[in-house]
């Protein structure tokens, strides 16, 4: 009888590639017999730390991005949409406000973290690229995928606490502590008692 890999997937939804990974991996567990695991981190926090340069900030880099993403969006039917605008909002905004508040609910809704993730993608990462640091955008994208108003409004006011800032602050060193000094996806995986090892989107067989 084969074993399961326990996988967890560190990640940023300023990352169009890390979006790429998160929907293979949702999509193949089942088959690959995965327990996936999401865990929001900030990627700014990780390249701040590292002196690295997101690889959208650099012209020669960020022209070879736009066609790869285009290719990487239709071989894994995945509708990422790169666009001036959505760096723009990057670098004006960052997303440190989304992943405190994709902390909170997982945190105190996992169960619906999948879900919201994908939501705030499918808003950075879509044209016209939409922002996801408002909490009236927290509270419209709880509302959409089942939440009551009370809950949304619980989860808003838990991403701006001390403790919710800490976690994030605290998993995104755990990532650092791996030795990730580079952009998204990060995942790391168990097999039984063996040693985890580092796994890269592009070493899997997508």
């Amino acid at each position: 009888m084969s074993r399961r890999v326990a996988v967890q997937l560190y990640y940023d939804v300023t990352s169009p590639y890390t979006w790429l990974a998160f929907e293979v991996l949702c999509r193949y567990r089942r088959p690959w017999q995965m327990d996936l695991k999401l865990q929001p981190v900030f990627l700014g926090g990780i390249m701040n730390t590292s002196g690295n340069t997101p690889p959208g900030f650099l012209p020669a880099r960020g022209r070879y991005m736009t066609k790869d993403l285009k290719r990487l969006s239709s071989f894994m039917d995945v509708p990422v949409q790169s666009s001036d605008e959505c760096w723009q909002y990057i670098i004006s905004k960052g997303t440190l406000q989304a992943q405190r508040f994709l902390t909170a609910v997982d945190q105190n809704s996992n169960e619906h973290l999948e879900e919201i993730s994908r939501c705030l993608w499918m808003r950075l990462w879509s044209k016209p690229s939409q922002e996801i640091h408002e909490q009236q955008t927290f509270m419209k994208i709880c509302i959409d995928v089942g939440l009551s108003q009370q809950k949304a409004e619980e989860l808003c006011e838990l991403a701006k606490t001390v403790e919710i800032k800490d976690r994030l602050k605290a998993r995104t060193q755990d990532v650092l502590d791996i030795g990730v000094r580079f952009r998204g996806p990060v995942m790391w995986h168990t097999l039984s008692s063996e040693t985890d090892l580092p796994l890269f989107y592009h070493l899997l067989p997508l």
